[in-house]
């Protein structure tokens, strides 16, 4: 039996709902989500496929590149789902930056962009001129462009996508925590106010890395490989090798690759605070819950404005290239 998808949510990573971290649970649990299907390949930590009649699934990758490459493939070349018309929402929490937004915000991605792919030099080595130790595959120091590149280093996510997604988002109230408005206190600017809906970049790196430094690499990195289009403004350990999975399933004519958008709200910001310790950053753990929370909120309006009106979206965004308005 091959199942038709209409949207398939994407999730890195769960855990008991007691715990309130996990990105998953809340859409088995809240979306009704009934049906369970095992799909050879997929790892021992979550072999099943969560799903409801109307054609909204649930996959858990694991956390990494690796999980969630193999996984979203695994998926895919299953042959027991029909993707060719599935918008794909990957759906979780991730560092932010405090110049874009705060603990608890969404952003809805316009470019992802892989961080890792380059040369490092130890920071304790890097040239005094140098403003960090990252330089690009194939250059010879940090701001130079690449002399190699590497397949699914950036990718550029749908814009029409993008803008139903805002949209349909600017209107889902976001939830808030006492504990994380005391620790966003301690930041300036976007950082300092309440969660919301952004658009912005994300970029993708194993390392979960904190500090100012890396922090302005991050937003150097982005601007560059994008041609100064797009925005740093979170960081994850998955988007790229979900996209380039599905890429790959595109161009095997199984899945439609203007289909897919990125959604990632803050669970922690991505430096210290002024005047904080540089490791401080790695004990932000208390946003977790509520990034999962929010993310769920945002995304599962989304999916059910397409499992609601597969009329309208069957053949593309409503009002864009394809549909039929």
């Amino acid at each position: 039996m091959v199942r038709q998808v209409r949207v398939l949510v994407v999730t890195m990573f769960d855990t008991e709902p007691e715990d309130g971290h996990g990105e998953a649970f809340r859409w088995r649990e809240r979306e009704g989500l009934d049906t369970a299907v095992p799909v050879p390949g997929l790892g021992p930590e979550f072999p099943l496929v969560h799903g409801r009649a109307d054609g909204l699934w649930l996959l858990t990758t694991g956390m990494g590149e690796a999980n969630a490459a193999a996984s979203v493939a695994a998926l895919a070349l299953s042959g027991l789902f029909d993707l060719s018309k599935a918008y794909v929402l990957v759906a979780g929490i991730a560092g932010i930056d405090p110049a874009v937004g705060t603990v608890g915000s969404v952003v809805c991605a316009d470019f992802a962009v892989h961080g890792g792919y380059a040369h490092e030099l130890d920071a304790r080595e890097i040239p005094a001129a140098w403003p960090h130790g990252f330089v690009a595959l194939g250059a010879s120091a940090p701001g130079k462009p690449p002399e190699l590149r590497v397949p699914g280093e950036v990718y550029e996510l749908d814009a029409g996508l993008r803008r139903a997604a805002a949209a349909i988002g600017a209107g889902v109230p976001l939830a808030d925590d006492p504990a994380v408005a005391t620790l966003r206190a301690g930041y300036p600017g976007a950082g300092g106010q309440g969660p919301e809906v952004l658009g912005g970049s994300t970029l993708t790196q194993s390392v979960f890395w904190s500090g100012d430094l890396l922090g302005e690499r991050a937003r150097t990195w982005v601007r560059d490989y994008t041609e100064r289009r797009g925005r740093y403004a979170v960081t994850q350990m998955e988007d790229n090798a979900i996209l380039l999975a599905l890429d790959r399933a595109a161009q095997a004519g199984l899945a439609d690759f203007s289909r897919v958008a990125v959604l990632r709200a803050g669970a922690n910001f991505d430096r210290p605070a002024p005047g904080e310790a540089a490791e401080s950053a790695f004990t932000q753990d208390i946003g977790w819950t509520l990034a999962a929370e929010n993310v769920w909120r945002v995304g599962s309006r989304l999916a059910n404005a397409i499992t609601g009106d597969w009329e309208s979206w069957e053949r593309g965004v409503p009002g864009g290239p394809g549909s039929r308005a």
